[in-house]
């Protein structure tokens, strides 16, 4: 309740949810609610309203111990948690940054930005055409499958993580239809968007994201994987901490502005948060980031257009709510709920309950 910032978060001053139209009652009771599970495995939630940290709390999670004992742990706030498929949240703002720079263009062929593939493209012509943009649309119109039981050989990104370079591994994808033509969700894009930027920048990807993005941003708390052949695993291979992903949110929020300094260009960030696909009636697609289709109109107090997420596969969510100056950001461990419905369900909860 101290007025004081602590040291590990000097963001946002803290407000109380009775000064941003949130009810204390109904937020003491959704935070009962989650430790008794009734969203299954919840590990964190914030929220951000009117530029005050309202909501931050921490839980449970099962760590495994073998292959039957888990072992409930308190989650804390400067722990860094694997982001799944939201992971590309960071590799976005990179792009974005490498594309304010002119140090590459969305609109330019990946075949450009990878030499050490050229073998690959000739072999399949078709794959000259693939862009960024394709990249970070889920059209590149490689084929890739992760569908199929997660633990299961059979899964892409599975076989892709026993293989030897990554980044082969998914060019060498068959195509399954032309670039830029039809959805397909491949969050292994990350991989080859953090070996494009490598290229056009002439830096290492971890050195690049921290110096144009992270340090910026304060946040400390980030991991990142590598591939047996070195590359950076930009899709699925990301930890990060609760508090320090949710300024990725602040950051769009705010048209890439971080204190008053551009970060992204404010039109690549409005470009990245608007509908670019129609993915079905139920979502659309921006650049990574989500958006909700007609289906859900009667869900929101809000125009259910104007709200983005990015999802990750656990319940790992971000949503960002402009009209009301908001974000909720959840941390969650649900394997079998693909994107997260408890996740959603609790986002629901929350958004609702907005006065």
């Amino acid at each position: 309740m101290s007025d004081e910032l602590a040291p590990d978060q000097t963001v946002w001053e803290y407000g109380q949810p009775n000064e941003t139209g949130l009810s204390e009652e109904f937020l003491l009771n959704l935070n009962a609610r989650i430790q008794l599970n009734e969203f299954l495995e919840i590990n964190g939630l914030i929220i951000i309203k009117d530029e005050k940290l309202v909501y931050e709390n921490y839980y449970n999670r099962s760590d495994s111990l073998g292959i039957t004992v888990r072992i409930p742990t308190l989650t804390r706030r400067n722990e860094p948690f694997n982001l799944g498929g939201a992971g590309l949240t960071y590799t976005l703002a990179a792009i974005g940054v490498a594309d304010d720079l002119r140090i590459l263009s969305i609109e330019d062929p990946i075949v450009d930005y990878l030499p050490e593939y050229q073998s690959i493209f000739e072999e399949d012509p078709d794959k000259l055409e693939i862009t960024i943009e394709d990249l970070i649309l889920h059209k590149s119109g490689l084929s890739w499958n992760t569908s199929i039981q997660p633990l299961s050989l059979q899964n892409d990104l599975n076989e892709m993580r026993a293989s030897d370079d990554w980044v082969q591994f998914i060019l060498e994808q068959p195509m399954e239809a032309p670039a830029g033509l039809r959805f397909n969700l491949n969050t292994s894009i990350g991989v080859l968007l953090a070996k494009i930027i490598e290229e056009a920048s002439g830096d290492d990807f971890e050195s690049f994201i921290r110096e144009k993005v992270l340090d910026l941003l304060t946040i400390n708390d980030f991991q990142i994987e590598l591939d047996p052949s070195g590359n950076y695993n930009a899709g699925t291979g990301i930890n990060t901490s609760l508090l320090d992903w949710t300024k990725l949110g602040y950051l769009f929020l705010n048209d890439g502005l971080w204190e008053g300094r551009k970060i992204l260009d404010p039109e690549f960030a409005e470009a990245a948060t608007s509908l670019q696909t129609e993915v079905s009636g139920t979502y659309t697609l921006g650049y990574v980031w989500w958006q909700f289709g007609a289906n859900f109109a009667n869900s929101f107090p809000v125009p259910y257009q104007e709200i983005y997420y990015i999802p990750g596969e656990l319940g790992q969510h971000i949503y960002v709510i402009p009209s009301e100056n908001m974000i909720i950001s959840i941390f969650a461990d649900n394997l079998l709920f693909g994107f997260g419905n408890p996740s959603l369900s609790l986002f629901l909860e929350v958004i609702n309950s907005v006065q």
